[in-house]
């Protein structure tokens, strides 16, 4: 029972001290979960280890997230691991192999992603079912996550408020944590960064754990100019699942990120922005009581689940000559749940209560005005070749002002039902969400109810034809940024206002889906209507705010192919017969989406295709991927115009031996010159880099 309370002392001591020293936090971390090991004593893992080639592979076997079952029997749900990538700079990478995922703001570590043009707010990422939530105006990123602790993702694209609320008008991304079943060690390297990045990972009995540092300086585009993508990583994973008990897994994860620089086309000579300081201490605790209500051996769990992610994040924001405004970011995000299903007359029905909060959201601002001033130089001092001038300009910071530009509060109250049933050919699915919120501030107290509710089915054709069709509507309330922020960002001054409207979208999308031995595919055409939809608009040149529009309209379609030869038998020289194939895979979108007056609304993706090629055989594994981004002309506010764009990238993955293998790719192999999205501020891509990495198992 002590080790079921323990984190309940750790978050409450997070919510008294908002200003807890990385030492601390790292040493809570590892302190959480390795009590539970030495009173549990160390157990034998299992004989059923992975294979150095299901390590390489990274093949997805983690739960994917509870709600995935009952949209799974209504419409595709998708997942995508890293066979295809190596050395990943960014965990954004994994993400854009879904054709419905794009890029979204300026670059650099610190970069947003974009589901069906949805982005910021609008999409909810998860971390193994944990909510990453931010105050950035550009929405919340996952950056701070290291490749090596992700074995891959599941993608929810769509509507999904009935199942996670407010940010998933959208969709949603769940990131899949890896399960350490043999000790490993990784390195990595990148050309155009000059990127190192290392990994350890191991397991004790049944708790397993992964250490990443990563640290790159500044790349260059592919006209060598440079790139303000500089960045510095430590971070520490443990997971502990016992064997006996209530309590089932916990693990916790703590990212320490410093010195990243924010890719932007303003560098470097209108602004230099800088995040010294992005740290994220975050867990998870899962339980099943069996029996509560029953003395039936056979009758239902009840699971539960506790979270929280505590983060900060500090800006300095220098304009040339002229000011430095930094800005320092904290806050508490937490949540529980508590949830159950039943078999009711053929129904399988699944409900699940909801309790979030965000605490101690806060962002204090202050701003230092660059005074110029004259210093003396001596001509005889002056070196050789340089000007005799007799003074020299030089700034110096005053300070202009300090204030709190953000403190504020937000508390989330929401039942959830589903049900799901099979007639023969056919299943249905319908459920429903009933979600109360309070957001607060010093000032205004603002409350809202909100219903949100789905209705599916899917039939299939043949053997191997199926087609669904999904109903559903969402909401979303503004974020505390939106109402009560008024300060100053990379961007400029933004203001916030309290009074906007929740956003009520409804969504319909419908699909189509082939599967057979060697070859999957499906194609999705959906549409979304948003009423009061939130747009960031400028009101002057360096001055935005926040208002409702009347309504937006987004839909589109999207498609994707999975072809795998049959692996015929290849007769070598000793009659043995080898399993080499080729495979491909193909997906694209078009997203088309604009206002109620039939101008363009922001963060609309340009429409783009993406095709991987490979070859398999033995220990060697060889691939290209060819991506075609088309341009861009119909643009909102905030954005400038793409032209299209093909980019290539080929890599190779060799077994080098059975605890050795080595991994290369070429990526940008054509050094294409193009902006990584159609945001105003957004820097350009990478250049030609090469990527090496190698895993050994210890």
């Amino acid at each position: 029972m002590k080790t079921q309370l323990y984190p309940f002392c750790v978050i409450s001591r997070a919510k008294l001290s908002s200003v807890e020293s990385a030492t601390f936090k790292l040493f809570s971390t590892v302190l959480f979960l390795t009590a539970p090991v030495f009173c549990a004593g160390a157990d034998d893992m299992s004989a059923n280890t992975k294979s150095t080639d299901a390590l390489e592979r990274f093949t997805v076997t983690a739960q994917r997230p509870y709600y995935n079952q009952t949209l799974n029997s209504i419409f595709p749900q998708h997942s995508y691991d890293k066979s295809n990538l190596v050395g990943s700079p960014h965990i954004n990478d994994i993400l854009l192999q879904a054709p419905s995922v794009n890029l979204n703001g300026q670059g650099g570590q610190i970069q947003n992603i974009n589901i069906r043009g949805f982005s910021r707010w609008r999409i909810q990422s998860l971390l193994d079912g944990v909510p990453i939530v931010s105050d950035r105006r550009a929405g919340a990123s996952v950056g701070f996550v290291p490749p090596s602790f992700i074995q891959g993702v599941a993608v929810t694209p769509g509507a999904a408020s009935t199942y996670l609320g407010s940010g998933a008008m959208g969709g949603a991304v769940d990131l899949l944590l890896s399960y350490n079943t043999q000790a490993n060690l990784q390195v990595g390297w990148s050309s155009n960064q000059e990127a190192q990045e290392y990994s350890y990972a191991d397991y004790v009995g049944n708790t397993d754990w992964n250490l990443s540092y990563r640290k790159g300086n500044n790349g260059s585009d592919a006209q060598g100019n440079t790139l303000f993508d500089k960045f510095e990583q430590t971070a520490l994973f443990i997971r502990h699942r016992p064997e006996n008990g209530v309590l089932k897994e916990a693990w916790t994860l703590y990212s320490d990120n410093s010195d990243i620089g924010k890719s932007s086309s303003d560098f470097p000579e209108d602004r230099v922005t800088t995040y010294p300081e992005n740290t994220h201490w975050l867990g998870k605790m899962s339980f099943a009581f069996s029996n509560i209500f029953s003395n039936d051996p056979s009758s239902t769990e009840l699971i539960s689940n506790l979270w929280w992610h505590q983060s900060t994040l500090d800006t300095h924001i220098l304009r040339p000559e002229d000011r430095i405004n930094e800005s320092e970011s904290e806050a508490l995000d937490f949540g529980f749940n508590v949830g159950s299903d039943a078999r009711i007359n053929n129904w399988q029905v699944n409900w699940q209560l909801q309790l979030m909060g965000r605490a101690g959201v806060i962002i204090d601002e202050r701003e230092l005005t660059l005074v110029s001033s004259a210093t003396e130089l001596l001509i005889d001092e002056s070196p050789v070749g340089e000007s005799s001038d007799s003074t020299v300009s030089s700034f110096i910071p005053e300070l202009a002002y300090e204030l709190r530009t953000l403190d504020a509060s937000e508390t989330t109250v929401a039942g959830i039902a589903d049900a799901s049933r099979t007639f023969g050919a056919t299943s249905l699915a319908f459920g429903g969400r009933l979600d109360w919120q309070q957001q607060s501030n010093s000032a205004d107290d603002v409350t809202s109810t909100n219903v949100s509710a789905f209705i599916g089915a899917s039939h299939t054709l043949s053997p191997q034809w199926a087609a669904s069709v999904y109903l559903s509507s969402a909401f979303r309330n503004p974020s505390l940024t939106e109402r009560y922020f008024s300060g100053e960002t990379p961007r400029g001054t933004v203001l916030g206002d309290a009074h906007l409207d929740t956003e009520q979208a409804t969504n319909i999308q419908a699909s189509l889906s082939y599967n057979s031995n060697g070859l999957k595919g499906s194609v999705e055409v959906f549409h979304q209507k948003i009423h009061h939809y939130i747009e960031r608009t400028r009101v002057s040149e360096d001055v935005e705010i926040y208002s409702n529009l009347d309504s937006a309209t987004i839909f589109g379609i999207s498609y994707q192919l999975d072809w795998r030869q049959s692996q015929a038998a290849i007769k070598s020289q000793n009659n043995v017969p080898e399993k080499g194939y080729w495979f491909a895979q193909l997906n694209g979108a078009w997203i088309d989406g604009e206002d109620n007056h039939g101008s363009a609304i922001a963060d609309i993706s340009p429409n783009s295709q993406r095709l991987t090629l490979g070859y398999e055989v033995s220990e060697l594994r060889l691939f290209s991927i060819l991506v075609y981004r088309a341009s861009k002309r119909d643009i909102a506010d905030g954005e400038r115009a793409l032209d299209n764009v093909t980019t290539l990238d080929i890599g190779a993955a060799w077994q080098f031996n059975p605890r050795t293998s080595v991994q290369a790719s070429w990526r940008n192999l054509t050094n294409q010159q193009y902006y990584v999205s159609a945001d105003d501020k957004a820097a350009f891509a990478q250049g030609e880099s090469v990527q090496l990495a190698l895993t050994f198992l210890l």
